[in-house]
């Protein structure tokens, strides 16, 4: 499919006013009429600015699909093509589209964008080449007719406005572009956005993964220590370890495991445990292939632990971010979203996105503060919960499991309130706390009940600081999940501020026991899963005993009243606990073990045979996550679905598994839980089959480019990128995002879904519930590094 039959369709020389302004309207004439050049005028390719241009080998990135707004479709690099299918076409024309990023449009160069196109059936697609996020101006742009045959077009135009390192190519093809019924597919092949000044760069050669897989951080002394290796080898293989010198100073043989299902290879493992020497940069040798280098220190997670704690600070709405606690001066920013207040949204907006009758409300809440959720500028009270229990709970745990009082202590300059004779841990806690009681209602007839959260109207833009998000934000109808989360973790706060705040520790009792009643009378008003296309995430949860039984619990251990004890025995948790034991027990919408923690963990009146029980079926939870590990290749502990997958998240539930095991070390001292979750951040940190440190600044391939809308230098260089501490989500079978679905992810086994990319929204984004389990285990493994 290589011709030189190119025609010039129009030779578009600046489409906009002074050329590079905004852009005028369509011209009247068609795509094939008087205006057509006889003369060829496709672009070169020797200075072609697209890094995929002909398909021959089936990859399509860095072009990606774009659907909303009730448009529906995939995409495909086949047979030398790339082929958008489109299923439904939204409303407008950008509603279904395919573009390409990763590029710079200079001022004052001239350009030629070139391609042929084709669809299914007659039908239309306006191309562009403009800004990928507001204001949108385009450089140019054009109303494009495709018959079911492949024709070439050939366009040019000058770029008169300042240099974008951030433009974007697409076509756009949903909504009235679609002409006729039913699904259709549009076509292109032999892309080429050229400028005579522009020369491509060799292509980047990436180097191949070690084939001995490590975490990249280190291993604590007197912990057990393994690796793994890829290998087809039946037979065992020599290994040597080696300090930084290249000495050699342990040897043995692996031990082969076979075929690794979640990760689809051959492997075999390294036990070099009984090696206990400190010291920086050793290496594994294993057959003359090499590992990265790592650590061996009691102290390797001293500093992860604390910037996983400052993450949340980080992700602070309504306050500045600024030194020097934000750790460095490309995190700064102003303060976003301050003064925040907000009503329901519309009904009919409701409606749309699938709320029941009577959310909406007439009175405006003030919900300043809290943590910004995740990639986005939503703040959602469902994963508030579990974040804040998280922090909490290491608070308690220390104080009554014998532990390190002073990893998060009021120290000096951690975070603004440092130095006020408050644990800095307790201060993080109670910022999002605070928020939350907020979003409690006040009037009508739910008051009591909680919002299930705030965002904006619309997803805002990659590379839009919370500052300047200038969207308008509604807060979403009350909710019986969000309502528990508030009545658990507020009863958890009372008891845990009366210390230090007693008024404090009053307000949030009253916030609890009046959601508990709200949410008795109000047991079943749910999210909807289908709003999910206004500007943030449905945390949908249709299942809510879990919700009770954690509510009740931490109600219970506050205050001892029987009703909350009546509460958990009479859960029909009580009997069956703790059911989807093989991946994990905690998420934001799995929490009852969070209840049972809390139990089995701070002093109450439950009584001893009762809080035994508790202990024993988390030790029992901890020696599941156990055999899971020991049965795999990489020793992760995190099983697969039943369907053979790894889920959305699937890094949070690694380290969640992790705090189990760390706990159930605390209940019995029986070692093999403690060097179990040590396992779970050895995955976590590189022995995967990605050899990924899926956390950012930790590991020779650390986590390089989150979903993220502020630390967001892959999308625009005049943002930074992630601070060190921050854990992605990681690898999810799933793959719904366009960026990961493009990257030839398809089939991909459970360990290999996952891409570092920025635009990955479903494989890395990054999230509160995900950091509060990564700084509560690292701390902990810190605590007991030198044992």
């Amino acid at each position: 499919m290589r011709t030189n039959n190119w025609i010039s369709t129009g030779l578009a020389l600046c489409l906009f006013s002074a050329c590079g302004g905004e852009a005028t309207p369509e011209p009247a004439h068609p795509e094939g009429s008087a205006n057509k050049l006889t003369a060829d005028h496709p672009g070169d390719p020797a200075h072609n600015l697209l890094k995929q241009s002909t398909f021959e080998d089936g990859v399509m990135l860095p072009w990606n699909t774009s659907f909303g707004n009730g448009a529906t479709g995939s995409a495909t690099a086949k047979d030398g093509k790339l082929c958008l299918h489109i299923e439904q076409p939204g409303v407008e024309r950008w509603d279904a589209q395919v573009r390409h990023r990763e590029m710079v449009v200079e001022k004052g160069h001239k350009y030629t964008l070139s391609f042929k196109a084709w669809a299914s059936r007659p039908t239309k697609l306006t191309g562009k080449v403009g800004m990928s996020g507001p204001p949108y101006t385009d450089y140019w742009t054009r109303p494009i007719r495709l018959t079911s045959e492949p024709q070439p077009f050939a366009y040019e135009f000058d770029m008169q406005k300042d240099s974008d390192p951030t433009v974007e190519i697409a076509f756009h093809a949903g909504g009235a572009m679609v002409q006729g019924n039913g699904p259709i597919d549009v076509c292109f092949d032999d892309l080429v956005l050229s400028d005579p000044a522009f020369t491509p760069p060799p292509p980047v050669v990436k180097a191949p993964l070690p084939t001995v897989r490590v975490n990249q951080v280190g291993y604590l002394p007197n912990f057990e220590k393994f690796a793994t290796v890829v290998s087809d080898s039946a037979a065992p293989l020599a290994w040597q370890l080696l300090d930084a010198t290249g000495a050699k100073v342990a040897e043995g043989q692996t031990t082969p495991y076979g075929q690794d299902k979640s990760a689809g290879e051959s492997v075999q493992l390294v036990d070099f445990g009984k090696f206990t020497t400190p010291g920086k940069g050793y290496v594994l040798d294993v057959a003359g292939a090499k590992s990265d280098p790592f650590d061996i220190d009691a102290h390797i997670y001293s500093q992860l632990k604390l910037d996983a704690f400052k993450y949340f600070y980080q992700t602070r709405s309504g306050i500045p971010i600024a030194m020097p606690f934000a750790g460095g001066e490309q995190w700064t920013r102003p303060a976003g979203h301050p003064n925040e207040k907000a009503t329901c949204a519309p009904a009919a907006a409701l409606k749309k996105a699938g709320w029941y009758d009577g959310g909406t409300c007439s009175y405006t809440l003030d919900v300043h503060g809290g943590w910004y959720d995740a990639g986005d500028h939503g703040k959602y009270v469902v994963n508030g919960g579990i974040s804040v229990w998280t922090l909490l709970d290491w608070y308690e745990r220390a104080q009554f499991m014998n532990g390190d009082k002073t990893a998060f202590a009021d120290q000096a300059g951690l975070i603004p309130e440092s130095g006020n004779k408050v644990p800095d841990i307790l201060d993080e806690a109670r910022w999002e706390i605070d928020f939350m009681l907020r979003m409690q209602a006040t009037e009508g007839d739910k008051a009591g009940m909680v919002h299930h959260k705030i965002h904006d109207q619309g997803w805002t833009a990659l590379a839009t600081a919370p500052h300047e998000d200038k969207q308008e934000r509604f807060l979403r109808p009350v909710t019986t999940a969000a309502t528990l989360n508030l009545a658990a973790v507020a009863a958890q706060a009372a008891r845990i501020y009366k210390p230090f705040d007693k008024a404090f520790a009053a307000q949030c009792l009253a916030a609890a026991e009046k959601a508990w009643l709200a949410a008795a009378k109000f047991p079943s008003l749910l999210a909807p899963a289908s709003d999910s296309q206004d500007g943030g995430g449905p945390y949908d949860d249709a299942h809510l005993d879990d919700e009770f039984y954690w509510a009740a619990s931490e109600l219970f251990v506050t205050t001892g009243k029987p009703e909350y004890k009546k509460a958990i025995t009479a859960s029909p948790l009580s009997a069956k606990p703790m059911e989807d034991a093989q991946q994990t027990a905690m998420s934001w919408a799995a929490v009852d073990t969070l209840g049972r923690i809390s139990l089995a963990v701070v002093p109450n009146s439950l009584g001893a045979a009762e809080i035994k029980a508790q202990r024993d079926l988390i030790v029992g939870l901890a020696e599941s996550y156990l055999k899971t590990a020991q049965e795999q290749g990489y020793r992760v502990p995190l099983g697969l679905s039943k369907s053979g997958t790894y889920e959305w998240g699937s890094n949070s539930w690694v380290v969640n598994n992790a705090l189990v095991m760390a706990l159930a070390y605390d209940f019995n001292k029986d070692k093999r839980f403690r060097d179990g979750a040590a396992l779970g951040m050895d995955y976590l940190l590189g022995r995967n089959a990605m050899a990924q440190s899926y956390v950012t600044g930790f590991g020779e391939r650390a986590l390089q480019n989150p979903h993220h809308r502020f630390w967001a230098h892959q999308a625009n260089p005049k943002y930074p990128s992630a601070p060190p501490g921050i854990l992605s989500g990681g690898p999810n079978s799933g793959i719904q995002d366009p960026y990961a679905q493009a990257s030839g992810l398809a089939g991909c086994a459970p360990q290999k879904c996952f891409v570092d990319n920025i635009e990955s929204w479903s494989t890395n984004e990054i999230t509160i519930n995900w950091n509060s389990p990564l700084m509560w285990v690292s701390a902990w493994l810190d605590e007991h590094g030198a044992e």
